[in-house]
This record gives C-alpha cells, sequence and structure tokens, in this order.
C-alpha cells in the first residue's frame, strides 16, 4: 500500500474502531468491480485502482449503541436503529480525515443503484471469506461479524491486499473443516420451508438460523452475546440495548 492510501486507512480505521465499527480491511476496486455484475460496481473516479475500505464490525458495537440510544431519543425511535447508528459513525469517521480525496460511501442497506455485494466484497478482500454455508467467516472471530459499508477514494489503492495470480492461501474452511455449517443450514431452510415458498424468514425460526453460525468452530469466544443475537435474527426492539 502507498504511503498516503496506508495513512487514510489507518486514520479511517482508527475513527471507524472508536465507533464501534472495529474491522477494516483495504483493496484496490478493480479487483471487487472485476468480479461482479456492472449493477453493483463501486464508483472508482476513473482509476480503476482507487482505494476501496470495507468496513464492519464484531460484538465491540452493541457497547458502542448502547451509549447512543442512551443519548439520543431520535435514534431510538428509528425504524432502523442499528443501520442509521452505523451509517452515522461512518460518517462522523469520514468527517475526522484530514484534508481526504474525493470519495464516496456505500452502505450495506444502500438499495439499487448504489447496492454492494457486501459478503463478496469482504472475500475478495480478504477480510472474511465466505464458506459453503454463505456466511463470510473472519480468519479470528469466525461468522460474528458484520459487513456496514465501504468507502472509495479517488487515491490509488498502491499495493492493497488484492487477488493474485496465484492460488491463495487456503481459508480456514478449507483447511480440513468437516463443514458443520451444512447440516444446520438444510435445517434452517427445511424449517423456514424456503424449497418450498422461495422466501425465507429468518425471523419465523431464528434459533435454526443461529445454529449455522453456532456450528462454525472458528471465533466461538467472540459470540455475539443474547440480546445482540436476538435483535440481529428478529429484529424485534424488546433486544435493543438499554442501560450500560
Amino acid at each position: 500500500m502507498s504511503q498516503p492510501s496506508r495513512v487514510l486507512f489507518e486514520t479511517l480505521a482508527s475513527a471507524c474502531a472508536a465507533r464501534g465499527l472495529d474491522l477494516a480491511c483495504a483493496l484496490p476496486a478493480r479487483a471487487y468491480n472485476d468480479a461482479v455484475a456492472a449493477a453493483y460496481h463501486l464508483p472508482d473516479f476513473g482509476r480503476p485502482d482507487a482505494l476501496a475500505v470495507v468496513v464492519g464490525n464484531t460484538r465491540a458495537l452493541w457497547p458502542t449503541l448502547r451509549r447512543a440510544l442512551r443519548a439520543d431519543p431520535i435514534l431510538g425511535a428509528s425504524p432502523h436503529p442499528v443501520d442509521d447508528f452505523c451509517a452515522g459513525a461512518l460518517h462522523a469517521a469520514l468527517a475526522k480525515l484530514p484534508a481526504p480525496p474525493r470519495h464516496e460511501l456505500r452502505l450495506a442497506s444502500d438499495l439499487p443503484p448504489r447496492r454492494v455485494a457486501m459478503q463478496r466484497l469482504a472475500d475478495i478482500a480478504g477480510m472474511a471469506p465466505l464458506s459453503p454455508s454463505y456466511l463470510n467467516i473472519h480468519p479470528e472471530f469466525g461468522p460474528w461479524i458484520a459487513l456496514r459499508g465501504v468507502v472509495v477514494f479517488d487515491l490509488d489503492a498502491g499495493d492493497a491486499p488484492s487477488p493474485s495470480p496465484s492460488p491463495p492461501a487456503p481459508s480456514a474452511c478449507e483447511r480440513g473443516c468437516e463443514a458443520p455449517c451444512m447440516p444446520a443450514l438444510q435445517h434452517a431452510l427445511a424449517q423456514s420451508r424456503a424449497e418450498v415458498t422461495g422466501i425465507v424468514d429468518v425471523a419465523a425460526d431464528w434459533e435454526s438460523w443461529l445454529a449455522i453460525r453456532d456450528a462454525c468452530p472458528i471465533g466461538r469466544a467472540h459470540r455475539y452475546d443474547d440480546e445482540q443475537i436476538r435483535y440481529h435474527y428478529t429484529k424485534d426492539r424488546r433486544w435493543l440495548p438499554h442501560g450500560d
């Protein structure tokens, strides 16, 4: 990574981490754009190797969100408080950058024409490879992560990580894992009758979907707490964090 892009990346990653978004990974926009349909492309400001920074979180988000909800009744009344908090945190982190180059933020919650294939992006960036059960698996935190957005800067990424012509190092899922997630996935699909209806209603049988994450042997020490898990799967506002 060039010195300007490295400094920019490290400054942004630090500002995001202070707001509960503690995962960041850099890549050239081209690495992602070459792998997905045009409808999902990132902007590149006319430079294909523009610096793109993927941002996400572990369970570290929840204490920060708890404080924000206590301090901001408007956020607490939002129909999408977690998405709104993460968007605000990303904008606030970007505002901390000293004289940044032109940039564009795309959120995981954005709809077409701004939609990004976030799981593919995290996979290509090397942040969290995709597993057979369609979960992104971080090498340390396992499936206990969420992807929140990507910022593209009008600045060359330099030698930021990108797919290599040689075979990449095997992911944790490829290093002899017996894929205990797959029986759990098949059970969840059967419980939701997704193969019959074509619709996956995660909230209706959320514990079956949670079992897919719980089956993964990677990152178990970083499992979300019960409150965060229940809100993640059900979006039931009773499970939003309250108090200290």
